[in-house]
């Protein structure tokens, strides 16, 4: 992967940071440490080899749900696209002003952290191959 590509990835991020943090702007820090459900809209994928390669990648490429319901009570991420698919949350946390979930499922790990403050979220995907990492924002429901 060319260094160029690598910038024009990074700055497509950057510019769409501005969007992500007003798609809800009236919503409260403690809408998003847990006490309530959220819906959760990947929108940046970037896919790293296990040489360090990394290229940008859509939602659709890698098979992302483009809404994924986070449902704290029942510990679990439901996908709304297409066929519904879930997996279990095995880990919540609140630590300085982020929420924080793992889990693993078919030999990969998953880890989603999402910024009490705003509703960024930023969330990875690994197995011993490679890695995913994934941008996007939640909104309460």
């Amino acid at each position: 992967m060319s260094f160029a590509r690598v910038l024009n990835a990074v700055f497509f991020f950057a510019a769409t940071l501005p969007l992500e943090t007003t798609i809800c702007p009236t919503a409260g820090a403690s809408d998003f440490d847990g006490s309530r459900n959220l819906l959760c809209a990947p929108s940046n994928v970037v896919e790293c080899d296990s040489a360090g390669q990394c290229e940008r990648s859509s939602v659709e490429e890698i098979d992302l749900p483009n809404f994924v319901h986070v449902q704290f009570g029942k510990k679990r991420l439901v996908g709304t696209s297409g066929e519904e698919r879930s997996t279990a949350i095995q880990n919540i946390q609140n630590v300085n002003g982020l929420t924080i979930l793992q889990g693993a499922e078919n030999g990969r790990g998953w880890s989603v952290v999402i910024d009490q403050e705003n509703g960024r979220m930023t969330g990875s995907i690994s197995d011993a191959e490679g890695t995913f990492s994934i941008f996007g924002a939640c909104l309460p429901e």
